[in-house]
């Protein structure tokens, strides 16, 4: 019998090697999975005991500033009031209402209980700032819009249409 497995394993060459390999391959995989279900149950029931702390800051955009703080202290985070900044209005902050929260970092979204939460917020200056981009941007647009009427009018002037007579 050895000869006729002997002449079989010749047959077949690299593909017999290949199949006396197999079961000692998927005898090494198995224990190394079995030797690595510990590692990988203790990283998740951490993992999972991670989530668990974790909760869902609101989003508190566009709430008036007090009500927004009140709000995040009363999930448990630590609450920063920071004005928007003063040196970039924007005209999204002109429908502003004062003291509103215009952004919060982080965003909305699952956090650890205690993190900071920064608000930011608009004040009179800020909006009225903002309510200046908006008039300044609609005065050069009107500005723009007679220029080129002007324009058309002066070359209106230059040309003359006459009516073609049939």
């Amino acid at each position: 019998m050895p000869k006729t497995k002997l002449k079989l394993s010749r047959k077949l060459g690299t593909l017999g090697r290949l199949f006396s390999i197999i079961p000692d391959t998927t005898a090494i995989i198995g224990k190394t999975i079995e030797n690595s279900r510990p590692i990988i149950e203790k990283h998740m029931d951490q993992r999972h005991e991670r989530q668990m702390t974790l909760v869902k800051i609101d989003n508190v955009v566009n709430l008036p500033l007090e009500e927004a703080r009140q709000h995040l202290k009363n999930q448990g985070f630590t609450v920063s009031s920071i004005p928007a900044k003063p040196a970039k209005p924007a005209k999204k902050y002109a429908t502003a209402r004062e003291n509103e929260v215009v952004q919060m970092s982080p965003k909305s979204g699952k956090h650890l209980k205690g993190s900071l939460v920064k608000l930011y917020y608009v004040d009179l200056d800020i909006i009225a700032a903002s309510q200046e981009l908006i008039d300044d941007e609609t005065r050069r647009t009107v500005e723009r819009n007679q220029t080129i009427s002007d324009t058309f009018e002066n070359v209106k002037n230059v040309i003359p249409f006459s009516k073609k007579k049939y």
